[in-house]
C-alpha cells in the first residue's frame, strides 16, 4: 500500500503544473502550422498513395505458365507442351496512367486547399485570442470603475438620501463584474488552447499566445487590410480557387476514364510460345523435340461495355456542369464578400469614433458623480451605454475580419501577399 501511494505521489508531483506560454506573431503561427501540423502531415501522405496508384495503373500483365503433358498411348501421336502466355492490353494502359496522373493533380490541389484552409483557421484562432484579450481588458477597466464607484459611494455623506441603497448597488455591481472578469479570463484561456490545437504540433506542451496585447494596440497590423479592386479579386479567384483547379483536374481524369471505357471494346490479345515434344513410335527412339507458338484475343460480343461508357460520359458531363455552376456562384459570392467587407470596414471606423466620444462622456459623468452633481443611477446608465459601444466595436472588428477570411476562403489565395500573382503558369 505504501508503495502504491509513493508511486501516485511521484506521478502527481512530476506532472507539469502548466504549459509554457510561447508568444508568436501571426506569420510565425501560420508557418508553424504549415510545417508541423499533424493533420496536414497526414494529408500530405495522400501524395504517396497517388504515386503508387500511377505505378499500379501503368502495370504490365504478368505472364502465365501453361503446360499440356500427355500421358499414355496418345502421346505417340500428339505433342506435349510447356511454355508461357503473355496477356497484352491494347490501347488501355496509357489512358489508365493518364487518369491516375490527373487524380494525383486532384490530390495536389486538395492538399493546397487544405493548407489554405489551415492558414485561415490559424488566422481566425489568432484573432480570437486578440479578441478575448481585448474583452479581458474591458472587464478589468470596468472592475476598476466599479471598485472606484464603491469607494465614491462610501465617501459620500451618509445623511444624503439613498446613501445605503447606492452603496449596496455599487457593491453588487462590483461583485457581478468580478464574475464577468472570471468569464473573460476563462474565454481567453480557451482561445489560447484553441490556437494551440489548430497549430497541432507533436511532442510539445507549449501554449501559444499572440505577441500583440489586444485589438486596441497602436501597432496592430492584423486589421490593416487594403483590398484591390473587385476586378482583380475576381481574376485572382478564377485563377487560384482550389475548387476550380480541383474541378479542372477532375474533368481531365474523367475524360481519360471515358476514353478508357470506350477502349474496353478493343480486344486484348495473348501471345505465347514454348517447348514441345512428341513420343516416337515404338522402335524409333524416345521422342521428337520441337516448339510451339500461340495467340488469342477476347471478343466483346456478349457484353459490349455500354453501361460503363454511358456512366463515364454522364460523370464527365456532370463534372463540367458542376464547374460552370461553381464559377457562376463564385462570382456572386465574391461580390457579396466585397460589399460586406467595404461596409463592415466603414462600420468599424464609425464605432472607433463613437467609442472615443463615449469615453469622454464616461469620464465627465464619473467626475460629476464624484462631485455629487448626479446620482449613481445616472452614472450606471452612462457606463452601460459605454459598455454596449465597446462590445459593438469589438463585434464590428470580428465581423470585419471574418468577412475578409470568407473572401480568402473563396478566392483560394491571400490577395495581400506581395507577389506577382499573374506570373505563374
Amino acid at each position: 500500500m505504501k508503495l502504491i501511494l509513493t508511486v501516485i505521489c511521484l506521478i502527481f508531483f512530476c506532472l507539469p503544473v502548466k504549459a509554457e506560454v510561447v508568444r508568436v506573431s501571426l506569420d510565425e503561427a501560420v508557418q508553424l502550422t504549415l510545417r508541423n501540423n499533424l493533420d496536414l502531415q497526414a494529408k500530405r501522405k495522400e501524395l504517396n498513395i497517388a504515386n503508387a496508384e500511377i505505378k499500379i495503373a501503368n502495370r504490365l500483365q504478368n505472364p502465365q505458365i501453361q503446360s499440356n503433358i500427355l500421358i499414355g498411348q496418345v502421346r505417340t501421336g500428339n505433342s506435349s507442351q510447356v511454355g508461357a502466355m503473355l496477356p497484352v492490353e491494347t490501347f488501355k494502359r496509357g489512358v489508365r496512367k493518364k487518369a491516375a496522373i490527373a487524380q494525383k493533380r486532384v490530390i495536389e490541389n486538395q492538399i493546397r486547399q487544405y493548407e489554405h484552409e489551415m492558414k485561415i483557421k490559424v488566422m481566425k484562432a489568432y484573432f480570437d485570442v486578440l479578441y478575448y484579450k481585448s474583452v479581458q481588458i474591458i472587464m478589468n477597466e470596468r472592475k476598476s470603475l466599479f471598485e472606484n464607484m464603491v469607494e465614491l459611494s462610501k465617501n459620500r455623506s451618509k445623511a444624503q438620501s439613498g446613501y445605503n441603497i447606492e452603496l449596496l448597488q455599487a457593491d453588487i455591481r462590483y461583485k457581478k463584474q468580478l464574475i464577468e472578469l472570471n468569464r473573460a479570463k476563462a474565454d481567453l484561456i480557451n482561445a489560447q488552447f484553441n490556437l494551440t490545437k489548430v497549430i497541432n504540433e507533436s511532442l510539445t506542451e507549449d501554449m501559444y499566445d499572440t505577441k500583440e496585447p489586444s485589438l486596441f494596440s497602436d501597432d496592430l497590423t492584423i486589421l490593416d487590410i487594403k483590398l484591390p479592386t473587385y476586378d482583380i479579386i475576381e481574376a485572382v479567384a478564377l485563377k487560384y480557387s482550389h475548387s476550380i483547379r480541383i474541378a479542372d483536374s477532375n474533368i481531365e481524369k474523367y475524360n481519360q476514364e471515358y476514353i478508357l471505357s470506350k477502349r474496353q471494346r478493343i480486344p486484348n490479345i495473348m501471345v505465347g510460345g514454348g517447348f514441345a515434344w512428341q513420343a516416337k513410335y515404338e522402335g524409333e527412339g524416345n521422342w521428337w523435340p520441337g516448339a510451339f507458338v500461340g495467340g488469342g484475343f477476347d471478343l466483346p460480343v456478349l457484353y459490349t461495355f455500354r453501361p460503363e461508357i454511358d456512366k463515364a460520359k454522364v460523370i464527365l458531363e456532370k463534372t463540367k456542369m458542376d464547374k460552370a455552376s461553381y464559377e457562376n456562384k463564385l462570382k456572386l459570392t465574391l461580390k457579396q464578400n466585397y460589399n460586406n467587407f467595404k461596409y463592415s470596414q466603414q462600420n468599424m471606423n464609425y464605432y472607433k469614433e463613437i467609442l472615443e466620444e463615449s469615453d469622454k462622456i464616461l469620464k465627465m459623468s464619473t467626475e460629476r458623480y464624484r462631485k455629487g452633481e448626479n446620482n449613481l443611477i445616472n452614472l450606471l446608465m452612462v457606463e452601460n451605454g459605454h459598455q454596449d459601444i465597446l462590445n459593438e466595436y469589438l463585434t464590428a472588428m470580428d465581423i470585419y475580419y471574418g468577412v475578409y477570411l470568407d473572401m480568402m476562403h473563396n478566392m483560394g489565395h491571400d490577395v495581400l501577399l506581395e507577389e506577382e500573382i499573374f506570373d505563374e503558369d
